[in-house]
């Protein structure tokens, strides 16, 4: 991958430390760990829509972003917050 978005560095006990790039999910938020050098149709993709890397988990379906799913939530929680108050007053 020519510009990953972060680093991993995993230790045990009994086995090598192994080592990866790494970047963030746009639409889950996961994490997904990149071999050398690798496109990114191998890792997941890349979508047209929002122009950000996706893992293999979010390919194929409809594009909605981790921050727009974010602004969703507080909205609706803010929404059912006035709501509540609204029955007390």
């Amino acid at each position: 991958m020519r510009h990953p978005g972060g680093y991993a560095c995993i230790t045990a006990p009994d086995a090598p430390t192994q080592e990866f790039d790494t970047f963030t999910c746009a639409h889950c938020n996961g994490v997904t760990h990149v071999k050398a050098r690798a496109r990114p149709e191998d890792v997941g993709g890349l979508c047209r829509q929002c122009m950000g890397l996706i893992c293999p988990r979010c390919v194929g379906e409809p594009c909605v972003p981790f921050l727009k799913r974010l602004d969703d939530m507080e909205a609706r929680a803010r929404f059912r917050a006035e709501v509540a108050a609204r029955a007390r007053a």
